[in-house]
């Protein structure tokens, strides 16, 4: 319920043009970019990578040009608790991952083990979300 004083705020027409338009182009760059290192059937990697890039594209571009009218900033974010907590658990995933990557190359150096650099990465990136995640849930449930 929005009192007298709390006005809705809303964004320029030209801002979601902006925001349509440029996202739809970054999606096209980037199935583009990606058709670029296909050899057959450029044409279907890049519409696949073009649609699968448009939702993230699309909200990245909302971000910059809609966001600043539809969001209204909290002056004391670093204060809240929450804002907290993403730092401690943060903190502490990045501290984690230092000491997986650095255990997974001594691991990889002894055994002379091969992966795949792309399979590593996201191997990696997934350990580092599935720990601050699970630091966060932690910190909420304690409430520290």
């Amino acid at each position: 319920m929005t009192t007298r004083t709390e006005r809705r705020m809303k964004a320029p027409p030209s801002t979601y043009v902006a925001m349509l338009i440029t996202g739809a182009l970054a999606a096209a760059a980037l199935g583009g970019a990606a058709a670029l290192f296909y050899d057959e059937n450029r044409l279907m990697v890049f519409t696949v990578f073009a649609v699968c890039t448009a939702g993230p594209m699309f909200a990245l571009s909302w971000f910059v040009f809609v966001s600043r009218y539809t969001v209204k900033s909290d002056p004391h974010a670093e204060d809240n608790v929450e804002g907290q907590w993403y730092d401690k658990a943060t903190s502490g995933a990045f501290h984690d991952f230092l000491i997986v990557a650095g255990l997974g190359c001594v691991v990889l150096a002894l055994t002379r083990f091969e992966i795949a650099g792309s399979t590593l990465l996201v191997l990696l990136l997934v350990f580092v979300m599935a720990d601050a995640a699970i630091r966060y849930a932690v910190l909420n449930r304690r409430g520290a």
